[in-house]
């Protein structure tokens, strides 16, 4: 046990007392118990045995609450561990007494592959939004469908004496290029179905060249009410199907071919649906700007999925204490 010191008291504000404030609701709302069962079953952690001599394990709140960090701040292995040891307020989290109860990078690296190699982060996902409908935090009425591109180092090309291109591999084969509003992208896709208040139901990952549409009927296949989404994905046979199955469509109308400009009907019902449509780009916001994640950590479109759901889940949590004081402010007082 180590009694805190003058540069703990002096370094606990380190980064704002809001972020101080929020690790203090992370730590109680976070459904740990649920994730570690989770973990033992799946045998990605073996808890500490009793009379078992050695090194006891890390606890799994550690471990998963590492992972949790690095999200929220944007952070490396190193600069995990590095700030687990400088920030009280990051051992407050994990509960970390001493140093010797803090994991070293390798052991947060590893700990991390060991959950994408058995694909838990889908789990850890579900298990989050689950226990956030259990808060009544997700809206029952309503996805909103959207998708971003996520950047990837782009090949090396390698030239010889002459100039001539020698190899133009790509370090990640499965990354892609495409184009949006004439500039060039190169790496993958997140898609996403939102709640009305931007909480991630669903989420999932391709290349960037796949269309922001292709995912559209997975994101949406378990909506019974309501379904908004930009104009790329209108189109006639969504339109009805839509329609068929008495879901209103709140999908943005655009011009086709031989229209020259929206007719009355069309402008009014995008007048009614665009506020609506926009709220699905709270989540990448919080993706991007507040958690900055804007270019891939990983190779491999399996792999880069994984990590975007554990992202996911971390947003959603990011967004859980201010949903709470707006849905339910009884709760926050």
């Amino acid at each position: 046990m180590q009694t805190p010191s003058f540069f703990d008291y002096a370094m606990q504000d380190q980064g704002g007392k809001r972020s101080r404030k929020f690790l203090s609701e992370m730590k109680a709302f976070i459904p740990w118990e649920e994730l570690e069962e989770m973990l033992i079953k799946e045998g990605a952690y073996r808890p500490k045995q009793p009379g078992k001599a050695g090194r006891p394990p890390y606890k799994a709140s550690v471990l998963l609450g590492s992972l949790f960090l690095q999200a929220w701040y944007s952070l490396s292995d190193p600069m995990t561990e590095e700030l687990i040891h400088d920030r009280l307020s990051f051992r407050e989290f994990l509960e970390i007494q001493a140093d010797d109860d803090i994991p070293d990078e390798t052991t947060i690296g590893n700990f991390r592959n060991a959950l994408m190699d058995r694909m838990l982060f889908d789990k850890i996902f579900a298990i989050v939004l689950s226990h956030m409908k259990a808060h009544d935090l997700v809206l029952k009425e309503g996805t909103l469908v959207d998708a971003t591109l996520i950047h990837s180092p782009e090949p090396k090309r390698k030239k010889d004496s002459s100039g001539t291109v020698m190899s133009n591999k790509a370090n990640d084969a499965d990354a892609t290029y495409t184009s949006k509003r004439n500039q060039k992208y190169h790496g993958y896709k997140i898609h996403i179905g939102t709640d009305p208040n931007g909480i991630i139901k669903k989420m999932t990952t391709t290349t960037a060249k796949d269309s922001d549409t292709k995912e559209f009927e997975y994101l949406t296949q378990d909506e019974e009410h309501f379904v908004s989404a930009d104009s790329a994905y209108m189109s006639k046979d969504r339109k009805k199907g839509l329609r068929k199955k008495r879901i209103v469509n709140g999908i943005i109308e655009r011009r086709v071919r031989g229209q020259s400009k929206l007719r009355p009907k069309q402008q009014k019902h995008n007048k009614r649906f665009a506020p609506i449509r926009g709220l699905a780009e709270l989540s990448f916001a919080f993706l991007k700007y507040h958690m900055g994640y804007r270019v891939t950590r990983f190779i491999g479109l399996e792999k880069n999925d994984q990590y975007h759901l554990l992202l996911g889940a971390a947003c959603n949590l990011r967004r859980a204490p201010a949903l709470i004081q707006k849905l339910h402010p009884q709760r926050g007082q």
